[in-house]
């Protein structure tokens, strides 16, 4: 069971906790049949405690997150030719009181229960010395249930002439409290009563910019996968030797969804600055955005994406040289709900509430990737090797995103309410609703080339350089199908609609977005590196190091797009908010220093084994700070009724970078003979010794009230003590 201490947090956050981590690990094997079945279990338990919390609002529920996974193996070779693996995962994990950010009140958390199941088969079958068949199949099991900490009593409506309680907006949503405009003399004067009663104070002033209310949606989302595989491998020739490998996989992923607003959903206040558009252009003061699939009786959006691949290799050795030559072709299908096929019809669909439906395909012949590799042995030791590889990959969440379902289930609605909070008209949110793909896309496309080479200086010393550029190409997103005409695009995009006849298919079905899935004009990423490594072994010592220095650079950048989010924030890919809407495009301030890009990493790590019995090891790091920019809607207000800064560049991607950060982890390991098969472990390790606590994340948008400061920093020093025991 270990322990831990954690230093304070650094001066400047605006959230303070005192942070306390526990687990618990036991593990055991051993043979069931000698030489015939083995058997595997483990047990591990993960708590994670905040307590003492707060921010700019005050004190915070303490937050509590607690797992329990359960893992088991069977291990069979029924004959010496024959070899099995069974295996079952099962976890739960239960989340209270999270969510807060740093200017977010008390009563607006949420927590979340999460299951996961993985149960996995494979095997292998050596035929002959020179043939083996092998398989493996894999079920995985994912739901995810997502609730806010308190629940609104009122119901949304879309019916005309109800009241918004604009004295309770903090129990009956979730709120967003409005900040000062400068030169809007009006619009700061209405909203100036709600700073005063729902903002957080700042040297004893309310200041505009939070969050009250309640958390804003109930979320059930469960992910499924079905995968199996089968290859074959034979060898071949002696001089001229040939490794042929033969393959093919088939996998279905699928998700469930059904989602509902707490209340109103999530309350801004637009204060009568901006028209609603469509509503009469009657000027909206309070805007209320709500999930529909809450207000009816609507079924879980069902949705699937299915893959299937054929893969040969040949690796191919001559004398000193090794050759690669593959290629891996496949076929993918995307399934949405509430259509129908009818080649018939002008779109090729009609409207079939609940029925499942092949939305898009994309054949084999476009996502043909070959691998071609060469590997040079100059000595018989040491290599120089080069290769290329392209990739089409297969990750999306599309099937969701543009189903035909989302019209009823997953559509959100804005529902305008004027100065007194009386609702006078309302509208489905264009961009939540089904969409049409562009006929004949090519898929997201990585072109990946790499050269280096491996020496053996000594017995005892060996190090590595390599150089890589990869290039990403082909992108698809959501977006408007006029983006291209009404968001005054560059001169080298064609002025023309990605779907010349939507307006027409979409009535024909009856219903639909207006925005569309589509190959982004000019998307892409580039990224290269160059990196040294090596590594010294000694009979006690060890040491391994390495430096990078890479760029990454590009229009199209996944890890940016929802401000506030850090990288790697599991934003969806192909419907995140890139391409939506004016200021959103690829040509506003897009193309520059993507958000991962880190030109300079220094890793260094090493161990010296003691005469008692016990080890001390160092682990080191240092890397470039983390590119951001300035988003704000102010650039394209005459291009949109938003109010959100969210992915609005004002001013060139990558254009600031945080500090650098550097940091040193430290291990004491002693080990205690107690027997002659029982052993224990007391591990002792220090991270972050020099309690670096480097800010990142800055907050880019320019309408919130923590504007340029950090949302995030690298944890601070933090002493652990664990006890092992192994026998």
């Amino acid at each position: 069971m270990p322990s831990g201490m954690v230093a304070e947090k650094a001066e400047g956050a605006t959230s303070r906790y005192d942070h306390d981590r526990t687990w618990v690990t036991v593990n055991g094997g051993g043979p069931v049949l000698p030489n015939r079945l083995f058997f595997y279990g483990s047990y591990y338990r993960p708590g994670v405690k905040r307590t003492n919390a707060s921010n700019l609002y005050g004190d915070l529920p303490g937050y509590e997150s607690t797992r329990n996974e359960g893992f088991g193996k069977l291990t069979a070779s029924p004959t010496n030719s024959t070899l099995f693996n069974f295996s079952y995962r099962y976890s739960h994990r239960l989340d209270k009181g999270d969510t807060f950010g740093q200017t977010t009140a008390p009563t607006a958390g949420s927590g979340s229960e999460i299951w996961q199941k993985i149960l996995t088969a494979d095997g292998s079958w050596v035929i002959n010395p020179k043939s083996f068949v092998s398989f493996k199949y894999t079920y995985f099991s994912n739901p995810n249930t997502g609730r806010p900490d308190n629940e609104a009593s009122v119901e949304a409506t879309t019916t005309v002439g109800t009241r918004l309680d604009i004295n309770s907006l903090d129990s009956i949503g979730r709120l967003t409290v409005p900040t000062p405009v400068a030169g809007a003399t009006a619009f700061n004067t209405f909203i100036q009563p709600l700073i005063d009663r729902y903002g957080y104070a700042v040297n004893g002033v309310r200041t505009g910019g939070g969050v009250v209310g309640y958390g804003s949606e109930f979320n059930d989302q469960d992910f499924f996968r079905n995968s199996g595989q089968i290859a074959y491998n034979l060898t071949l020739g002696t001089t001229i030797s040939h490794e042929l490998h033969v393959g093919y996989q088939l996998y279905e992923d699928s998700e469930e969804l059904i989602r509902s607003s707490n209340g109103w959903g999530v309350i801004t206040v637009p204060g009568g600055r901006l028209p609603a558009v469509g509503v009469n252009g009657q000027n909206a003061y309070y805007l209320a955005t709500f999930l529909q699939q809450g207000v009816g009786n609507i079924p879980a959006i069902e949705s699937k994406y299915r893959s299937q691949s054929v893969e040969f290799n040949d690796t191919i050795r001559w004398n000193r040289w090794t050759f690669n030559l593959g290629v891996l072709a496949s076929n993918d299908k995307l399934f949405g709900q509430g259509l129908k096929e009818d080649s018939s019809t002008v779109s090729g669909f009609v409207a079939a509430p609940g029925n499942p439906y092949k939305m898009y395909e994309v054949p084999f012949s476009k996502m043909i990737q070959p691998r071609v590799g060469a590997t040079w042995a100059y000595n018989g030791r040491d290599t120089v090797y080069a290769s290329y590889a392209r990739y089409t990959p297969a990750a999306s969440s599309l099937p969701r995103a543009a189903s035909w379902a989302r019209n009823l289930g997953g559509a959100s609605i804005d529902a305008f309410f004027d100065q007194n909070g009386v609702l006078y008209g309302s509208r489905q949110g264009a961009s939540s609703s089904g969409k049409l793909f562009v006929d004949d896309m090519t898929p997201r496309t990585i072109d990946e080339f790499m050269v280096g080479t491996a020496r053996q200086f000594t017995p005892n010393w060996s190090g590595r350089v390599y150089g890589r550029y990869r290039e990403g190409s082909h992108f698809w997103e959501d977006t408007n199908n006029n983006a291209r005409v009404a968001f005054n695009p560059p001169a080298d995009i064609p002025r023309e609609l990605y779907i010349p006849d939507l307006s027409a298919k979409l009535a024909q079905i009856g219903s639909g977005s207006s925005y569309v899935i589509a190959e982004l004009d000019g998307a892409y990423t580039k990224y290269y590196e160059a990196t040294v490594e090596t590594e010294w072994r000694g009979k006690k010592a060890f040491v391994r190091g390495s430096y990078t220095f890479s760029r990454y650079w590009g229009n199209f950048d996944q890890d940016n797009s929802s401000t506030g989010a850090a990288n790697d924030a599991n934003i969806f890919i192909g419907s995140s908010n890139i391409a939506d809407g004016a200021g959103r495009q690829l040509w506003n301030f897009k193309d520059g220093t993507l958000r991962g890009d880190r030109p300079h990493m220094v890793k260094l790590y090493g161990f010296y084994a003691l005469p008692w019995q016990a080890s001390v090891g160092a682990y080191a790091i240092a890397q470039s700070g983390q590119p951001w920019e300035v988003h704000s809607y102010e650039p394209y207000i005459a291009l949109t009724t938003s109010t959100s800064d969210t992915n609005r560049f004002a001013e060139k991607a990558g254009s600031r970078r945080t500090d650098p950060h550097y940091q040193l982890d430290l291990n004491y390991t002693q080990g205690i003979r107690l027997a002659t098969r029982l052993n224990v472990q007391l591990v002792a390790d220090l991270y972050n010794v020099f309690d670096k606590q480097t800010p990142y994340n800055f907050n880019p948008a320019a309408h919130s009230s923590t504007f340029m400061k950090p949302q995030s920093f690298f944890a601070p020093r933090r002493f652990q003590l664990a006890a092992r025991v192994q026998f």
